[in-house]
């Protein structure tokens, strides 16, 4: 009996041993990611470490609790220093985001838009869901991204809701539309042949700019590169815009990453939500990031926001309604 209680306690503290050993490791991990993630403009590598500020957040707070079971000591103080630290550095710069954020609609203001975005998924073949979707939500304006030519039979049995479509004016990023733009280009972009998407529309009576964007997926650092200099000539178009705007697609960066930090910084342009995720759809909205924005400026306010659901794709689409004020009052 005796023998048996103590090799009970041997296993016991050989677990807890263990368990101090990964708790050690999976500090010193959050600790440096929090760290890197303020180094995004050094290096796309260090940034990468941004894009997870809320997963790191939650786990340097959940790491306090289990410090406090595990350690003792002058271990458990130098841990906690690390979790309260990280957790502090993680929800600050979030929270230093959030004055990015556009402001909510006026009621008085005329005219509400619903605007879309929807990354359909290179290889999504359920085409209908997103038809559905699309004619469930019937959004103004939608700019579709990872778009190619089997979606041709699609768009032409969306004609009779978008009569304006803009399928092939560049690769992969469409534009459909219930009302006529007045204007409509492809600004050059750094990837050969993949342009970003600027429409003019006229509303109330004043020039209204969509611009439509891919920006490269930054999973090489040459693509960061092409990423983060589509995401510069977003924030130009934006702010040479004659009127209220709008950015709408799949961006390939959170909020909290160096490129849309500066894109807020260096633009009119806010976000229409800073919390909801959308990529990628297999995990739970708690465990995603957000990459898919509805970005606005120049007087335009935010009167309703929402994340769609699973259309067959890998991102759920987003869709807000906005408002913008009249001339006289920007």
């Amino acid at each position: 009996m005796l023998q048996t209680v103590c090799m009970r306690a041997v296993l016991i503290d050989a677990v807890r041993a263990s368990l101090r050993v990964l708790l050690l490791l999976a500090v010193a991990a959050i600790a440096l990611a929090t760290v890197a993630g303020f180094f995004g403009e050094a290096s796309a590598w260090l940034d990468y470490a941004a894009h997870f500020r809320p997963h790191l957040g939650a786990a340097a707070v959940l790491g306090v609790p289990l410090a406090l079971v595990l350690t003792a000591g002058w271990r458990r103080r130098g841990l906690l220093v690390m979790l309260v630290a990280a957790a502090f550095g993680n929800i600050d710069a979030m929270l230093g985001e959030t004055r990015y954020r556009a402001a909510v609609a006026e009621e008085y203001v005329p005219v509400p838009l619903k605007i879309a975005a929807v990354n359909v998924y290179f290889f999504n073949r359920e085409h209908h869901r997103v038809e559905q979707w699309l004619r469930q939500e019937q959004p103004d304006i939608v700019v579709l991204t990872e778009i190619d030519r089997t979606w041709a039979d699609t768009f032409d049995r969306l004609a009779d809701l978008y009569p304006h479509q803009a399928t092939r004016r560049t690769a992969f990023v469409t534009m459909i539309a219930r009302r006529p733009w007045t204007s409509f280009a492809v600004a050059a972009g750094p990837r050969r042949g993949q342009g970003i998407l600027v429409a003019r529309f006229d509303v109330a009576g004043q020039p209204f700019t969509v611009i439509g964007a891919h920006p490269a997926s930054p999973i090489h650092p040459l693509y960061v590169e092409s990423r983060n200099a589509e995401l510069d000539i977003i924030a130009q178009l934006a702010a040479s815009a004659p009127g209220p705007v709008v950015a709408v697609g799949d961006f390939n960066a959170t909020p909290w990453s160096a490129p849309m930090r500066r894109l807020v910084r260096t633009s009119p342009l806010r976000y229409a939500d800073l919390a909801a995720t959308t990529w990628p759809t297999f995990l739970p909205h708690w465990l995603g990031i957000k990459i898919d924005h509805i970005m606005l400026g120049k007087g335009c306010g935010v009167a309703d926001y929402g994340v769609g659901p699973d259309i067959g794709s890998d991102h759920r689409p987003v869709v807000a309604t906005i408002r913008c004020a009249a001339p006289t009052a920007l």
